[in-house]
C-alpha cells in the first residue's frame, strides 16, 4: 500500500512545527516583551509568564517528536506496531500534562479565554490519543492472532 499525501505532507508540517519550535524557544523572551510591549504592559510580572511558557512548551515539544514518530510508522506502513502504541501513550501523557499546565496557569495568570481553548484543546488531545493507543493495541492483537491462525 503506497504512503498517502496527506501522511507526507503531514510529517513535513510536523517538522517545520519542530524548527518553529527551536526558533521560538530562542526568540521567546524577546516575543514577550514585544507582546507586552503592544498590549500596554498590564501583564503582570513577565519573567513568571516566560517560565511559564517555557515549561509548556518540554511537553509539546515531546508530543511532536512523537507524532513525528507515529508519521514515520505509517509511512513505513507499520500503523500498528507497538511503536505506534508507545508514541500515542507519550502523546496522550504530555497531553494531559499540557491540560494540567494551563489549568494551573489559566487561573492564576492569564485568565483569558485564549488559555481556556488551549486547555480544552490538550484535554481532547489527550483523549483521542489515549483512546487511539488503545485501539491500536487491539488491532495488533487482532492481527497477530490472525498471523497465527492457519
Amino acid at each position: 500500500m503506497k504512503p498517502s499525501i496527506v501522511i507526507k505532507m503531514l510529517n513535513w508540517l510536523i517538522s517545520a512545527l519542530l524548527l518553529g519550535m527551536v526558533i521560538a524557544f530562542f526568540t521567546l523572551p524577546l516575543l514577550v516583551n514585544k507582546y507586552s510591549e503592544t498590549t500596554g504592559g498590564e501583564m503582570g510580572n513577565l519573567s513568571w509568564i516566560k517560565v511559564f511558557l517555557y515549561v509548556t512548551a518540554i511537553p509539546f515539544s515531546i508530543l511532536l517528536v512523537m507524532s513525528k514518530k507515529l508519521c514515520q510508522n505509517i509511512l513505513k506502513n507499520n500503523p500498528f506496531s507497538q511503536s505506534s502504541i508507545q508514541s500515542l501513550n507519550v502523546i496522550s501523557i504530555c497531553a494531559f500534562l499540557d491540560f494540567f499546565l494551563y489549568t494551573i496557569g489559566t487561573f492564576t495568570l492569564f485568565k483569558n479565554i485564549l488559555s481556556l481553548t488551549l486547555m480544552i484543546a490538550a484535554f481532547m488531545i489527550g483523549i483521542v490519543s489515549l483512546v487511539l493507543s488503545m485501539l491500536a493495541k487491539l488491532a495488533q492483537e487482532i492481527k497477530e492472532e490472525n498471523d497465527l491462525t492457519i
